[in-house]
């Protein structure tokens, strides 16, 4: 089993319509500076929300909100239908500490019945030196071991004053793209307050959006290939900065849309 399905397992505690509890655990591979990576909460609220739902619905949207860290130990996570509609679906979600209850994250997710309508993407992939040109950048945290990224345009840990970025990411090993690691990659973006500080410092995202555009077709042809993710900020300011980004296949797909609110206290 790969490492990362290993550390996203969920175990049925209970089922009935429209509603599922699960059993998981946080999984030493994926340990941050301050407790799990954010993509594998944001990846455990993901699989519990598809894992409860129809198998025929698909996740088109995840928004996670990181109340704190769950740390090393065991999870539930209880997925529920609040709205159920002939082609879309509205679930919510949450993770707690099975010793003491206490909720850790919060998830909203959206499920849709994929059907034939016009098609149109703004925009263009990036252009960007090939992955195998790229170096891969260690980070001193264990999920990097599973989590391959290489800097292709502005390397992190630079003063540029440009929060603009490309970089390819993967799941290493190889593991075949789909929704749980679409999300879970969603998260790779190197906090762009480092860009403008030129070095790490604490940091901690309040709220991550993912809006998943992939099709089954888009997965299939991904494969185990590397994603392209170009992020940028927006805007810092009072403990508070944005991050948008999009993520391509390397020929091209619009695989999904992710931003996020992240908390940081750097003066400079």
């Amino acid at each position: 089993m790969h490492i990362f399905d290993e550390a996203t397992r969920l175990d049925t505690l209970s089922r009935e319509e429209g509603k599922a509890r699960f059993g998981g655990a946080a999984h030493p591979g994926f340990k941050n500076m301050i407790g799990p990576y954010g993509g594998w909460s944001a990846a455990m609220m993901a699989r519990s929300i598809i894992e409860a739902g129809e198998p025929d619905m698909r996740l088109v949207s995840l928004t996670t909100e990181f109340l704190q860290a769950p740390g090393e130990e065991a999870v539930e996570l209880q997925a529920s239908c609040d709205r159920k509609g002939k082609n879309t679906q509205f679930w919510s979600a949450d993770l707690s500490t099975s010793a003491s209850g206490a909720i850790c994250n919060k998830a909203l997710g959206i499920l849709t019945k994929p059907r034939e309508t016009v098609e149109w993407t703004e925009g263009e992939r990036p252009d960007a030196p090939p992955p195998e040109a790229c170096e891969r950048f260690p980070l001193p945290m264990e999920w990097t071991k599973t989590v391959e990224m290489r800097a292709a345009v502005n390397l992190p840990f630079k003063e540029t004053g440009s929060t603009q970025s490309v970089a390819w990411v993967r799941l290493d090993p190889d593991r075949p793209l789909d929704p749980v690691g679409l999300v879970a990659l969603a998260d790779t973006p190197t906090p762009r307050v480092f860009y403008i500080i030129g070095k790490p410092d604490l940091i901690a995202t309040v709220s991550m959006s993912v809006y998943l555009h992939a099709t089954s077709e888009d997965y299939a042809a991904v494969g185990t290939d590397y994603l392209l993710v170009e992020a940028t900020g927006v805007r810092g300011g009072n403990g508070i900065f944005d991050q948008h980004a999009r993520m391509w296949s390397r020929d091209g797909r619009l695989l999904a849309t992710t931003q996020q609110i992240v908390n940081y206290r750097s003066k400079g």
